[in-house]
């Protein structure tokens, strides 16, 4: 009885050191198809999560498109300070926003929303607070802003969306590429509920 339950033991042993295996090649055939594919993933609920596919330079810039962003710095944005704290993202990780304006457009910024161009952008609530009320949210000064010269205005329409309502504007250097969704899961960017 003993013998058998060490040759359990084994076997098992051996089926779980060729599973690990198994996993890692396949990560690194998803992760090297992936890459050959320009796709990245998305996590957030700041767009549907799910694959969007890099098509390289965004230029000229137009609002209303998807585009992947370079995280502004801390230094300058006390919100992107406080996410990086409370670890509300990762650092380095490049975001998926849409751009709302372009330079020369106005927007305006209201505790009930954002209006470009006379029209309020769905979902763009700003929050007070994460969800369950652990932390309160920094948020950009209410106002309105006229777009300057390299400077681009970020939407995201997911409920807790981090987008330029909490940073403000970011300068068109931030912006890597134009994207677009390859396989995504439609209405995850609701997932987490809407808080007040």
């Amino acid at each position: 009885m003993q013998r058998i339950s060490a040759a359990i033991a084994k076997r098992l042993l051996c089926w779980g050191a060729w599973a690990i295996i198994g996993v890692l090649v396949l990560n690194a055939a998803v992760g090297l198809w992936m890459q050959d594919q320009h796709l990245v993933l998305n996590d957030s609920t700041c767009e549907p999560v799910g694959l969007y596919q890099l098509l390289g330079s965004p230029y000229p810039l137009h609002d209303g498109e998807l585009v992947e962003v370079e995280i502004p710095g801390p230094a300058h944005h006390a919100a992107v300070a406080e996410g990086l704290k409370y670890h509300w993202f990762p650092a380095g990780q490049p975001w998926i926003k849409e751009i709302a304006a372009a330079p020369g457009q106005t927007v305006t910024l209201a505790r009930s929303g954002v209006r470009v161009g006379g029209y309020t952008l769905p979902n763009s609530h700003v929050d007070r607070w994460t969800p369950g009320h652990h932390y309160r949210i920094v948020h950009y000064p209410f106002g309105t802003y006229h777009l300057k010269r390299g400077q681009v205005w970020l939407y995201a329409p997911g409920n807790y969306a981090f987008d330029s309502s909490y940073y403000g504007p970011v300068p068109e250097s931030h912006i890597l590429q134009r994207v677009v969704p390859w396989w995504t899961i439609p209405g995850s960017q609701f997932w987490l509920g809407k808080g007040d």
